[in-house]
C-alpha cells in the first residue's frame, strides 16, 4: 500500500494542505522563494500533517484553524531537517543535495531559521494559546534534544535509556504535539486529547526505530543517503546498542570515533556484523511494542474511517522500507 492511497479518506484536505504550504513560500525574493521551493519539493510524504488533520476528525472542527496547524508542523519539520543536516554535515537527503551542500552553512542557518518563523507564523493563525504552548513545548523539545545529541556525540557508552530519550526528542514529541493539537481545536475531551497524543507519542517513537534499522539494512539509493550515516556522525541508535549487549568483545567504537585511518572500513565492517545479528531483529520487536501501544491507545475512539486509517498507517510506518 502507497501512502498517498492510505491518505485518500483525507486527500483533499491534504491538498489544501500543501497549498497552504506554497502560499507560506511565497515570499518577494525570488532566490529565498526558489530555495524554499526546493526544500518543500524534496520528497517528504507529510505525515505529520496529516495526524494533524487525522486528529482533528473524531469531533467537528474548523478547518480554517487546522490547515495552518497542518501546514506548520510540516514547515517546523522541514526547519528540523535543513539544521540537522548542517550539524552532520550531510550532502544528500532523499537523494537529492542538501541545502548546504548547495550554497553553504550560512544560508542553511538563515533558511532554517526562517521557516521556524513561518511555522510559529502559522500556529498563531489558529487563534489558539493552548495549541500554540503544545508547538513552543514541541520546538524547545526538539532543540534539546538535537544539542543534547551533538554534546554526546561520539560518546562509546550511550545508554538505551539515552537512545530512547533522544528518539522522543527528535521524532515523536513533534507527532505526539500534532495529534494532540488536532484533537484540542477539534474540541475533543482531555481523555480523547490524551488517547491522541499517546497514540503520536507511540507512532513517533516505532517510526524512529525503524529509520534506526534501515540505516543497517536498507538499500542506499532508496534511503537517498550512505547505509550507516548514523555511525559516521557518531551517533549510536538501538540496533547498535542491542548488538553491543551481546557482543561486548567488540571494541571498534573507540577506533571509529577517534581514528581517522582506516575508519571507513571499520564503519562498513560494523555495518555489516550488525546487519548480519539478532540486534535487528530485536529492534524490530522494539519498534513492533510502540507500533502496538500507538494502536491500543486509540481502540476505544470512535470507529470511523480516520481511525481505521490511524490503525493502517502504524502498520505501514513499521513495515516501510524507506
Amino acid at each position: 500500500m502507497k501512502i498517498l492511497s492510505l491518505f485518500e479518506p483525507i486527500r483533499a484536505e491534504l491538498e489544501l494542505v500543501e497549498e497552504r504550504l506554497h502560499q507560506a513560500v511565497e515570499v518577494e525574493d525570488s532566490q529565498l522563494r526558489e530555495i524554499l521551493l526546493y526544500i518543500l519539493g524534496s520528497g517528504g510524504k507529510r505525515i505529520r500533517p496529516a495526524l494533524v488533520v487525522l486528529a482533528s476528525k473524531f469531533h467537528d472542527s474548523d478547518m480554517e484553524q487546522v490547515l495552518p496547524l497542518a501546514a506548520a508542523v510540516e514547515l517546523l519539520h522541514t526547519a528540523t531537517l535543513v539544521h540537522d543536516d548542517l550539524l552532520d554535515g550531510s550532502v544528500l537527503r532523499r537523494g537529492n543535495p542538501t541545502l548546504n551542500a548547495n550554497l553553504g552553512t550560512g544560508v542553511a542557518i538563515l533558511v532554517g531559521d526562517y521557516l521556524f518563523a513561518r511555522a510559529a507564523d502559522l500556529a498563531a493563525a489558529t487563534d489558539s494559546v493552548p495549541v500554540v504552548s503544545i508547538f513552543a513545548r514541541a520546538l524547545m523539545t526538539i532543540c534539546s534534544g538535537e544539542l543534547k545529541q551533538v554534546f554526546d556525540q561520539g560518546r562509546s557508552r550511550r545508554t538505551k535509556e539515552d537512545y530512547y530519550q533522544s528518539t522522543y526528542s527528535k521524532t515523536a514529541s513533534l507527532f505526539a504535539a500534532s495529534t494532540e493539537a488536532g484533537a484540542l481545536l477539534s474540541g475533543a475531551s482531555p481523555p480523547t486529547v490524551q488517547a491522541l497524543r499517546d497514540y503520536g507519542h507511540n507512532l513517533g517513537m516505532g517510526f524512529q526505530i525503524v529509520d534506526d534499522i534501515l540505516d543497517f539494512t536498507g538499500d542506499e539509493k532508496e534511503l537517498g543517503k550512505p547505509i550507516g550515516s548514523d555511525l559516521r556522525q557518531g551517533t549510536i541508535t538501538l540496533p547498535l546498542l542491542l548488538f553491543l549487549e551481546t557482543h561486548p568483545e567488540v571494541g571498534v567504537l573507540p577506533s571509529i570515533f577517534e581514528e581517522e585511518q582506516g575508519r571507513e572500513e571499520r564503519i562498513q565492517s560494523l555495518v555489516d556484523m550488525v546487519s548480519d545479528s539478532s540486534a535487528i531483529g530485536s529492534a524490530r520487536e522494539a519498534a513492533e511494542r510502540f507500533t502496538v501501544e500507538s494502536k491500543e491507545a486509540i481502540q476505544n475512539l470512535s470507529p470511523t474511517e480516520y481511525r481505521q486509517v490511524m490503525l493502517d498507517l502504524a502498520d505501514y510506518l513499521l513495515e516501510r522500507r524507506l
